[in-house]
Formats: structure tokens, sequence, C-alpha cells
């Protein structure tokens, strides 16, 4: 997000890479997805100018009808005073959060660092480029590539970076597509480092990233997984590239910073994330061959074997110095396919984990999380309920709409005015049109993954 990112340096030029050069279809997507535009501004300044707007209704129109057709108005007080507690309850653990230091060379592990790519074309150079980059130390890195069965021209690069970087890189090719956590689970077999870190390979590493994501793994030994930082790589393709950008930023950091006070982030993302390699080896052959309602599970592997690490009693947690950016959908068709994804692995590893909560699943800092676990799951079929009843008041107090949506675009300005904390970029702004835009246009996503959860079909590929 920073302004200053946008200028980070080429992949391909002067280096220690030395001549090797990324693909111009790379270099020119990227280039055009990471620079602002004289629009920007312009949007800005509608968006805050639009919320002011909605307020300024809401002050000035009649609250009779608030309550007219819905439910009690003492119900929603009491949904309303649960919310203010529950929001003070996230700020003020967002607050203390603090990442763990880095070690110094002396204390760095050796990492094994995958990268799985499946039809991804000249963008997995993307990030082998940026691994092979990091500030790490050379004779303690191992990289792997593994090739899913792509289709297309992926493997010609992949091949081409570890003939490169022969001492460096070895490449993996599997004989068939056989899906994302059939490729990392190669990868985790043929691992050599006390850590493996795991790379998507439309990612694109900070210089740093590697050293950061260790420390809380090299700090506590009952921590297993850590999470990287994600930010949005081609955030000035579309507008609606722009509104994850913040959302992204918002979600991930805030919500994870609250969830690493109890050493409990429910899903380490495939982005980036530094696992210990003996607590995946224990839950490997479980994490690989999981299924759920009699079908093999080939969706959200990411926050499967985050799941089965909490299960074991491990702490998972959230490294915010640890940074990488990675391509999100352009258009709304991608977006929605992409939610609805991460939304079923959702419900279902949500599903998965209730009767782990029922057992003293770890000693301490268990309360939250189970809380946490609890309403996530309990909020897919309330999301039915909600719709519904929401559809039904609308429809009676169109009126209402508009007060609903200034609700809505308060909250994340809010949001917006806390991360600006560590982050000083009014790019922020576009997480009050992202919650506005999910407030009419993707309330469908939860009761619908919810009641096809079943459904592990990837969707964007």
């Amino acid at each position: 997000m920073k302004e200053e990112r946008q200028e980070r340096r080429s992949l391909g030029g002067a280096s220690e890479l030395g001549s090797f050069e990324l693909d111009p279809r790379v270099l020119e997507r990227v280039a055009r997805g990471t620079r602002p535009t004289r629009r920007d501004a312009v949007a800005k300044i509608g968006i805050i100018a639009a919320v002011f707007a909605l307020l300024g209704h809401v002050a000035l129109t009649s609250p009779a009808s608030a309550c007219a057709g819905g439910a009690p108005a003492l119900v929603w007080t009491i949904l309303g005073a649960a919310s203010a507690i529950y929001a003070l309850f996230i700020i003020y653990h967002a607050v203390r959060y603090r990442p763990a230091a880095a070690a110094p060379d002396a204390e760095l592990p050796s990492l094994t660092v995958i990268v799985p790519a499946f039809n991804e074309g000249p963008m997995v150079q993307t990030a082998l480029l940026s691994t092979l980059e990091a500030d790490y130390p050379r004779d303690r890195l191992e990289i792997l590539a593994v090739d899913d069965g792509s289709t297309d021209d992926t493997w010609s690069y992949v091949d081409a970076v570890a003939r490169a970087f022969p001492d460096r890189v070895t490449a993996v090719r599997m004989a068939r597509n056989g899906g994302k956590r059939d490729a990392l689970r190669e990868g985790f077999a043929r691992a050599r480092g006390e850590l493996v870190i795991t790379v998507d390979s439309d990612s694109r590493l900070s210089p740093d990233a590697l050293r950061q994501i260790t420390a809380p793994l090299i700090a506590d030994a009952r921590v297993a997984a850590v999470a990287g930082k994600v930010l949005v790589l081609n955030r000035y393709e579309s507008v609606l590239t722009r509104l994850l950008t913040a959302r992204f930023f918002v979600t991930f950091d805030l919500g994870r910073a609250v969830q690493s006070r109890f050493g409990a982030v429910l899903c380490c993302p495939g982005a980036l994330t530094a696992y210990r390699r003996s607590a995946v080896l224990d839950v490997l052959k479980a994490w690989s061959t999981q299924t759920f309602l009699g079908a093999p599970c080939t969706i959200g592997e990411d926050r499967a074997l985050t799941t089965w690490l909490l299960r074991r009693g491990h702490r998972t947690v959230y490294q915010s110095t640890a940074l990488v950016e990675t391509l999100v959908p352009p258009t709304i068709r991608g977006v929605t396919k992409m939610l609805l994804r991460w939304e079923r692995g959702n419900v279902r590893e949500s599903l998965v984990m209730l009767p782990t909560l029922l057992t003293p699943w770890r000693k301490t800092d268990r309360w939250w999380p189970t809380l946490e676990i609890v309403l996530d799951t309990a909020q897919y079929p309330a999301a039915l309920v909600m719709l519904a009843l929401a559809i039904r008041h609308f429809l009676t107090a169109p009126m209402d709409l508009l007060r609903a949506l200034a609700a809505v675009a308060v909250i994340g300005l809010a949001q917006s005015l806390y991360c600006l904390r560590s982050e000083r970029s009014t790019d922020l702004v576009y997480n009050v049109g992202y919650a506005v835009f999910a407030f009419i246009g993707l309330q469908w996503i939860f009761p619908y993954s919810f009641l096809t959860m079943h459904n592990g079909k990837w969707l964007t590929r």
C-alpha cells in the first residue's frame, strides 16, 4: 500500500541475479498494476463525500421507520451493544499486538521455500526471483518449484529459473494435475529445511520477508505456523483491485493481529506462511488425504493445514513485518469465485474444528479462539436468515437502505482510520468503498457457500 513500495526494485534488473530477465508481459502487468492514476484522487474524494452525504441524510430524516417491518427495537439494541463490545475488544488487542523481532544471522535456521504452480505462465518467475533475491543466508536456503501438471507453458518458465540457478532452485514436475494440496504435499515431503515456507506462484516477496517470517518460530517453540502480511500486487489494475487492496489490509492485518495475541490465527495464507517442518510432517498424511462429506478436499488447503496444527495444540501467529504482494482478480466474476472458494473452505474447517473445541485442545489462550470459531460457524446459517429479513425489510422501508449504507460506510471509515496507524496511505479510503460494495453485492456469498459447501471446485483455474 505505501506509495514508496510502488517503486521497489525491478526483478531481473541489476542485482545478484545477474542478467536473468523476466518476461516482458509480467513486467508490463506489474508496472501497470502498481502505479496510481489521477482518477484515484478523484475517487477518494468522491468516497468521502458520499459518506458525508449518507450521514447527512440520516441526520435530517426521521428515524421513525427504523424498526418498521423488522425486528423489535430491543433486538437491535442488544445486537448493537454486543457489536460495540466486540469491536472494542478487537481494537484493544489489535493495538497491543507486536511482531517478533528478527533474529541475527547466527540464529537463522535452514529454510525450504515451496512455490507450487499451475498454469501460472511467466508470473511464476516473479515468485521464484523474489525468493532468490531474499535477504537470507544462501547456504541455509533451499527453493523447490513444483509444477502441478500445468497444461500451458508454466514448466518452461520454472525450468528456465532452475537452469539459471541450479545450485539454488530445484524444479519438480508432477505427472498430472492433482491440485495445490498435492503439490504442497510433494514439496513438504522433499523439504530438507528445519522450517518450510510456502509462497504462491503469483506473489512477490519483500526483500526481508524470509528473515522476518522466521522470527516467531525462532522465538517460541510452541509456534508451528506464521502467517505473513498479504498485500495486493496489482492494486491499481481495476476498481475492484483498488477496493481489495484496502480490504486485504483491514481483514488480514486487523483480524490476524488479534488472533495472534491468542496464538490462534485461523488461516495461515498460501501467499506467505512459514511452518515448523516437524509439526507439518506430523499431520501431513491426515491433511493430504482429508475428506469432507465423503469426497476428497480439494480447496481450502491453507485453512485446513492451519486447522490440523491447531487441533494438535500448536500455536499459529501473525508476523506483520513479513510482506508479500499477490495478484487478485480484477473482475467481479473473478472476485466472487475467489471469495466462494475461500468461504467454502472456511465453513468446512469451522465445522471440522467444532468437535475439538469440546476437548482440552490447548492449555492456555483457549476461550477466545473457541468463541471465534463458534461465531464463525454460526454466521453461515445466520446469514441465510438475515439476508431474507433484510430483503423483506428494505422492500417495505426502502429509505432504511440508505441508513444501513451510512452505518456500513462509517464502520469502513473507522477501520481505515485505525489502519492509518501503521499504513500511511490514503488508499485505505477504498475500504469504505469495499464495505458498501460487499453490503450490496456480496451478501449472498455466505449463505450460498454454506449451502454449497460440498462443492470442491477451484473455480478460478
